[in-house]
Formats: C-alpha cells, structure tokens, sequence
C-alpha cells in the first residue's frame, strides 16, 4: 500500500512540475473564463459547460495535491 501511495506522490509531483501539463490547463482555465466574460445572458449552456470544465481542473489539482499529501501523511505517521 505504501509504495502505492509513494508511485502516485511522484506521479503527481512529475505532473505539477511538467511544465506543459501546467500549461495546457492554464490555458484551458483561461479560455473558461473568456467564455464567462464574453458570454450573452442568454447562453446558459456554453457557461454552464465552462463551469463544468473550471470544476473538473480544480478536481484535477486536488486529486494531485491529495496524492501528495498521501505521501506527507504516511512519512509522518512512520
């Protein structure tokens, strides 16, 4: 179990520190939220499905950040 959590800690370290993975979704966060300011009242939908992809990044980055703090966790617990 252990080395499990230490093979994703790594994963997710790899990942925030790759910077073209950061890139692309800063860049996709951007373009969410040029949706949200250049959107009509009347396009529910498009702001609705930008908001929808502003979520799954932040669940993207917490999933990341769990899975280092898994690894802080089971180094403090030993």
């Amino acid at each position: 179990m252990s080395t499990v959590i230490r093979i994703q800690s790594q994963e997710a370290k790899r990942l925030k520190k790759d910077t073209a993975f950061m890139t692309f979704c800063n860049e996709v966060r951007e373009n969410q939220l040029i949706t949200f300011a250049t959107s009509s009242a009347a396009e529910i939908e498009r702001r609705e499905d930008a908001h929808a992809i502003m979520r799954a990044l932040n669940l993207i980055e917490a999933q990341l950040d769990a899975a280092i703090g898994d690894e802080v966790m089971l180094d403090h617990s030993k």
